[in-house]
C-alpha cells in the first residue's frame, strides 16, 4: 500500500515537472506555432489522452490547438457540428463525457474527429475567464477511465497557461498594429505639417511684398499729395501780396490752413509707411529733441500761455532711431495744446529704472474720459466732437512705441490731468 501511494506521489511530482516545463517555454513563445511545440513536448507528460482539441474564443473570434500522435496545429475551426457541439458544452458551463457507444450515437461527435474505433472515452472541461473569453479542452482517451479531480485540475491549469498567452499575444499584436497606425499618422502628420509650414511660408513671403509694396506705394504717393498741397500753400501767400480784399484774403487764410492740415496728416500718415525701414542708430540726445520741440511750438504755447519744461535723469547711453522719439514726443506736445486748459502745463521726465528706458509724459489739460480711454490708440479716433486733430496722433505714438519693443500706458483725471507712460527697453534688441 504504502509503495503504491509512493509511485502515485512520483508520478504526481512528475506531473507539475512537466507543467512548470510547459508554462516556462509558453512564457518563451511568441507565435502560434511556439505555443503548439510547447504543447507536444510537454502534455503528454502531464495528462494521459489520445487526441487533444483546446478551442478559445475571444471577443467573437476563435482559434483551436489540435493534437494527435504527438503533433500539434493550430487553426481557425469551421462551424461545423464539433462547434455546434463545443457551444452546447458552453451553455451548461459544466464538464461532460461520453463513453463507447454514447459518442456513436451523439449526432455531433459521432461526426467529428473523436468518433474514431481506438476512443473509448471523450471528456470536455469548459472554463471561462471574462466576458469574451473562454476556453475548452476536449480529450479523448483509449480506455473508459474516470478522470478524478487531480486530473480536471492539471487540465484547468493547461487552459489557464494557454488562455494567458494567448492573451498576451492578442495585447501584442494590437499594440503592434496600434503603433502602425500611429506611425502612419505621424508620417502624414508630419507631411501635414510640412505642407502648411511651406503654405505659411509662401503666404508669408507674398504678404511680406505685398506689405512692401503698398508701403512704398503709400510713401510715394504722399509725397506727391504733398507737393500739391505746398503749391496751394504758397500761393495762399503770394495773394497776401497781389490783393488787399479782406474776403479774398480770408478765404485764401482758409485754405491755407486746411492745407496745412492736410499735410500735418500727410506727414504722420508718412510716418506710418517708413517707420519700420532702417534708419541710422545712434545716440538719443533727449536735451536736443525736447529743446527743438520748445521751439518748434514756442507761438503755440505763447498764444495759450503754455509752458513745456523737461527733465532728464540718465547716464547711460540709449542707442536707437533718435527721429522716432522725435515723432512720439511731437505728437504727444501736439496733443497736449489741442486740448488744453488755461495756464498749460506740459512736463517731461527721462530717466532709467531697472533695464527700462521710461519717459513720464504729463500735462494739466482737459484729460480724457474714462470711458474713451481704452480708445485712444484706435486709427482715425477722436475724443470729441470739437478736435481739430486728424485722429492718427496716437495711433502712431504707439506704433512707434511697439517698434521700439516697447509699452504705453494712459493715467487721466478729467479737467485735472494726464498722464502717459512710455517704458522701452534701455539697450535695444538687435
Amino acid at each position: 500500500m504504502e509503495a503504491l501511494q509512493g509511485i502515485m506521489q512520483n508520478a504526481k511530482r512528475l506531473r507539475y515537472e512537466a507543467l512548470s516545463a510547459f508554462a516556462a517555454d509558453l512564457n518563451k513563445a511568441a507565435k502560434y506555432t511556439e505555443i503548439c511545440d510547447a504543447l507536444s513536448a510537454h502534455i503528454k507528460y502531464i495528462i494521459d489522452f489520445f487526441q487533444l482539441r483546446l478551442h478559445h474564443f475571444n471577443k467573437g473570434e476563435s482559434g483551436c490547438f489540435e493534437m494527435s500522435r504527438g503533433e500539434c496545429v493550430f487553426f481557425k475551426p469551421r462551424q461545423d457540428g464539433l462547434w455546434k457541439y463545443e457551444m452546447e458544452v458552453f451553455e451548461t458551463g459544466l464538464p461532460v463525457n461520453y463513453f463507447g457507444d454514447a459518442i456513436q450515437e451523439h449526432k455531433l461527435l459521432a461526426r467529428s474527429v473523436f468518433n474514431n474505433p481506438k476512443v473509448a472515452a471523450v471528456y470536455s472541461l469548459p472554463v471561462s475567464y471574462f466576458k469574451d473569453q473562454k476556453i475548452l479542452i476536449t480529450i479523448a482517451v483509449k480506455s473508459q477511465i474516470h478522470y478524478i479531480d487531480i486530473d480536471f485540475k492539471f487540465l484547468k491549469s493547461i487552459a489557464d497557461l494557454v488562455a494567458n498567452k494567448l492573451m498576451q499575444l492578442d495585447l501584442l499584436k494590437k499594440i503592434e498594429n496600434t503603433n502602425k497606425e500611429l506611425k502612419a499618422k505621424n508620417a502624414q502628420i508630419t507631411k501635414l505639417n510640412y505642407d502648411l509650414e511651406q503654405t505659411v511660408n509662401l503666404r508669408t513671403a507674398e504678404l511680406t511684398n505685398a506689405n512692401e509694396e503698398l508701403k512704398t506705394l503709400f510713401y510715394r504717393t504722399s509725397h506727391d499729395f504733398r507737393a500739391p498741397l505746398a503749391n496751394i500753400m504758397g500761393l495762399a501767400n503770394i495773394a497776401k501780396l497781389v490783393t488787399k480784399d479782406k474776403d479774398a484774403l480770408n478765404l485764401f487764410e482758409k485754405c491755407e490752413e486746411v492745407a496745412h492740415k492736410m499735410d500735418a496728416m500727410l506727414s504722420k500718415l508718412n510716418v506710418l509707411s517708413t517707420y519700420s525701414y532702417e534708419h541710422q542708430i545712434k545716440p538719443v540726445d533727449f536735451r536736443q529733441i525736447l529743446r527743438e520741440l520748445r521751439a518748434k511750438f514756442q507761438d503755440k504755447l505763447q498764444e495759450i500761455g503754455g509752458r513745456l519744461i523737461f527733465d532728464i535723469v540718465l547716464d547711460d547711453e540709449h542707442l536707437a532711431n533718435p527721429d522716432t522719439y522725435v515723432t512720439i514726443l511731437e505728437n504727444l506736445l501736439e496733443n497736449s495744446i489741442n486740448y488744453h486748459n488755461t495756464n498749460l502745463i506740459v512736463q517731461v521726465y527721462i530717466l532709467r529704472y531697472k533695464n527700462d528706458l521710461v519717459i513720464k509724459f504729463s500735462d494739466n489739460g482737459q484729460g480724457i474720459p474714462l470711458k474713451i480711454i481704452g480708445k485712444i490708440y484706435d486709427m482715425y479716433y477722436r475724443g470729441n466732437s470739437e478736435s481739430t486733430g486728424s485722429g492718427l496722433g496716437l495711433y502712431v505714438v504707439r506704433k512707434l512705441v511697439r517698434s521700439l519693443h516697447g509699452n504705453i500706458f494712459a493715467q487721466s483725471k478729467p479737467k485735472k490731468h494726464t498722464h502717459f507712460i512710455i517704458k522701452v527697453p534701455l539697450v535695444q534688441p538687435s
